[in-house]
Formats: structure tokens, C-alpha cells, sequence
């Protein structure tokens, strides 16, 4: 199994894409603190663990590769915010491509065991101000 420092930014991220793409939804989840908020593509706000936890559990089960473009990242002390673009792409369960890229923009916060943990993430950024307008 491939080692991953979740103690770094990118180590934190690395991990979660491999979870995604593994179909991992319980390693997904372990990414976010327990008051986390995953904004959704249409903008609603998935609040705490049990919420995300649906999310997670309906894009693993696509087991999508993930490629992220070079991260902004911007770290003060225990937080950090990370920019950048991906792409996922993969396969319906029926054998459809599938393709979707968006703009992630996400805080993570360092937990007490110093691992990154997104505390906000909105994979889909200002994209969501174009679906609630």
C-alpha cells in the first residue's frame, strides 16, 4: 500500500484523491474534521461527518482518478487554504465516460495528531455562485 503524510498539505490531498480512486469512502471521510462543511455542486452545505458522509459514499463508489493542477496554498499556523484545478474522470457503473473538472477552493485545519483535515471544502469554488444565482 502506498504510504501517504497526511502531516503535509499535499500528503493530505494525495491521500484523499487515492481514496476517491480506490473507492474508500470510510478513508474519504477520515479527511474531514467532525465540523466540517463539503459544499455541494448546486451550493448546500453538507454540515458534520454524517451529512459528508453521503457524499463521499456516492463519488467513491464512482472510483474516479483525480489530477490536480499546481495548488495555491496559504498556511497560517494551524490552517491552511488550498486553491487549484482538477479533473476526474472515469466510468458510470453502466460503462459511460465521465469527466468533470472544477476549481477547488478549501480550508484545511491541522488536528491535534497533525494531520491536515479539510474543515471546508468546496470542490466546485465560485462555480457555486453561477447555480444559486
Amino acid at each position: 500500500m502506498q504510504e501517504f503524510n497526511r502531516k503535509t498539505e499535499t500528503g493530505a490531498v494525495a491521500y484523499f484523491r487515492h481514496c476517491i480512486k480506490n473507492g474508500d469512502a470510510i478513508g474519504a471521510l477520515s479527511c474531514f474534521h467532525t465540523q466540517a462543511v463539503y459544499i455541494d455542486r448546486e451550493g448546500k452545505e453538507l454540515r458534520g461527518l454524517d451529512q459528508i458522509q453521503s457524499a463521499m459514499n456516492n463519488i467513491c463508489a464512482l472510483k474516479l482518478d483525480i489530477k490536480g493542477g499546481t495548488p495555491h496554498v496559504t498556511v497560517v499556523d494551524d490552517l491552511v487554504m488550498w486553491l487549484d484545478q482538477w479533473e476526474m474522470t472515469g466510468n458510470t457503473p453502466d460503462g459511460h465516460p465521465i469527466k468533470m473538472t472544477g476549481h477547488t477552493s478549501c480550508v484545511m485545519k491541522r488536528n491535534e495528531e497533525g494531520n491536515w483535515l479539510w474543515i471546508v471544502d468546496n470542490p466546485f469554488g465560485s462555480a457555486v455562485l453561477i447555480n444559486n444565482g
